[in-house]
């Protein structure tokens, strides 16, 4: 969206054969014709004249910092748009195009705010919602998203964009109330449900009806999963083992994972109603069969939607981590650094090139583009955890300690990082510390073995969409004992 021009003047003077406002005019002209043929650079160099001749004037410094946002010159379009709102701070185009130009540059907490000026200056601009909801997800907001979701699918309910982005909020506040469940009853009868439903979703009937009657001991109480299992043939358990004293909270938290899950299929749905063959479409697709681990399917259908938009964001990485999980790391590193080409700030992309190369053995070149990560928005905690695996590999110990103690401190249960830190403790000499760590690594290690089987399908289901840990993670070996 272009800001329209307004042009004005305080007096006019004489020229050769020309006034001053028949100048600007003609000036403007030029800047709009520019901008209708995607000109920028001409838009750009009309847009200075007039601000020069117009100093005071905010609109003519509004239409500048948006044809510099389009000319790719984002951090000077920020600085024009802020003087455009100095001077007129009613303005809707410079604080829609600087929340754009901050989200540009990986920066949204200084887009939030104006955006969110931006959606009470004009109510009904989609844009300045829809851009306010990726805000917001960028920064982990996922309810504050919904809520301008809904309301720009509302203002738009033809744009498949949103109802895309609307369906992925559900589907992240589902995974929250899902993480919710698992720590409120890990072994419930909801949790086992919950694991059984994810199952049936994806085709898999014989695992799904294991998981319901595991359920249905649980909770003989749920008058579906009894009427589930006949269903599917199963037969019905006279065992049932004991029930807590109150279920409501379990119940609750499956509920609402349940209805978020739901309600994101119902968005998806509405999707392939309003262009069954956009890409979209086939994006949702691709999700779908990376959910199931068809990977060569998912990466077809990946590859279907570049075909379509070849500049949509996260679609390189998507088809890297399907092709990390097939163990193809040169391909998957093609991938992810043709994503870094579209979105050069990414914190997951640069931190999925340095897992790479670290995985293929290239360990500077894996802390240079940790490094990177390390910079931008919001990088994953993980990120310190293969610093650590870099440092010790460098034998950094004592700074393998502090990655991998910081890692630990906001992933606590993770047994492999637990015995990296063992190792780097023993190669310092540090006795204490490394039987510390070596007791916290076969805890953790018990602790994922004891986990149940539907604990681990729901865990494995939430991250579909991540890359592996690594098979180098695979199997640690039992800690010898301490000298």
């Amino acid at each position: 969206m272009l800001a329209k021009l307004i042009l004005c003047a305080s007096m006019v003077l004489q020229l050769p054969g020309q006034t001053v406002d028949e100048e600007m005019a003609a000036h403007g002209r030029a800047a709009q014709a520019a901008e209708q043929r995607n000109d920028f650079p001409t838009a750009v160099r009309e847009y200075e004249y007039l601000t020069h001749l117009l100093p005071q004037n905010a609109e003519m410094h509004s239409n500048l910092g948006v044809a510099l946002y389009f000319n790719q010159e984002t951090t000077r379009a920020i600085s024009v748009l802020r003087k455009a709102i100095s001077l007129n701070s009613d303005l809707l185009a410079p604080h829609l195009f600087s929340g754009l130009a901050w989200y540009r540059l990986s920066n949204p907490d200084a887009a939030v705010p104006m955006l969110e000026q931006a959606t009470r200056i004009n109510p009904s601009d989609v844009l300045a919602h829809t851009w306010l909801g990726y805000a917001y997800v960028a920064q982990l907001r996922y309810q504050d998203a919904l809520r301008e979701f809904q309301t720009a699918c509302q203002l738009d309910p033809n744009n498949i964009d949103v109802w895309y982005a609307l369906g992925q909020s559900h589907l992240q506040i589902g995974n929250g109330m899902t993480l919710l469940l698992l720590s409120t009853a890990p072994d419930g009868g909801r949790t086992w449900q919950l694991a059984g439903e994810q199952f049936q979703l994806r085709g898999n009937s014989q695992n799904a009806l294991a998981l319901y009657q595991q359920a249905l001991e649980r909770r003989p109480d749920i008058p579906e999963l009894r009427k589930l299992v006949t269903e599917m043939g199963g037969e019905l358990s006279e065992n049932s083992l004991p029930q807590p004293a109150d279920t409501n909270r379990e119940d609750e938290l499956y509920r609402r994972a349940h209805d978020e899950e739901r309600k994101a299929q119902e968005s998806f749905q509405r999707v392939l109603q309003i262009a069954p063959d956009s890409y979209r479409a086939h994006q949702i697709m691709a999700d779908a069969l990376a959910a199931e681990e068809r990977l060569d399917d998912a990466i077809e259908e990946y590859r279907a939607v570049l075909k379509l938009k070849p500049d949509l964001p996260g679609i390189h990485e998507a088809i890297g981590n399907n092709l990390l999980r097939a163990g193809k790391l040169a391909e998957s590193l093609q991938e992810y650094k043709l994503e870094l080409n579209r979105q050069p700030r990414s914190a997951t992309a640069n931190t999925n090139v340095g897992r790479v190369l670290l995985l293929m053995g290239n360990d500077s070149a894996a802390e240079k583009a940790l490094s990177r990560a390390l910079t931008q928005d919001r990088p994953p905690a993980e990120i310190y955890k293969l610093f650590g695996k870099v440092n010790l590999t460098q034998h950094h110990y004592q700074t393998a300690i502090t990655h991998l103690t910081r890692y630990l401190s906001m992933m606590p249960n993770d047994a492999s990082a637990y015995y990296l830190l063992m190792r780097a403790y023993r190669a310092v000499g540090d006795v204490e510390h490394a039987t510390q760590a070596s007791e916290l690594y076969e805890r953790a290690s018990q602790d994922a073995k004891g986990r149940s089987r539907a604990q681990k399908a729901l865990e494995s289901f939430r991250r579909q969409d991540q890359p592996p840990e690594g098979t180098e993670e695979k199997g640690q070996p039992t800690p010898q004992p301490l000298q």
